[in-house]
């Protein structure tokens, strides 16, 4: 049986689990843009919810939301 996380994951788009993560991270566009070698304003615009969200970003998603399932 599934439980909450997956049911809740499930049902969000990429852009509201990448809000999630960030949050769950404390992390904001201009730590990401640190980390990633990008400047903010490019972390901003290829993650706002008009675009598709790129496969790296899609990959830390997913990297979280195992990471946090085998925290249980």
């Amino acid at each position: 049986m599934k439980d909450w996380k997956d049911i809740l994951y499930n049902n969000m788009n990429w852009h509201k689990r990448y809000k999630a993560m960030k949050s769950a991270l404390g992390l904001t566009n201009a730590d990401i843009a640190d980390i990633t070698g990008n400047t903010t304003d490019s972390i901003k615009t290829t993650t706002q919810p008009s675009k598709e969200l790129p496969r790296w970003v899609k990959l830390a998603i997913v990297v979280f939301e195992r990471m946090g399932k085998k925290g249980d």
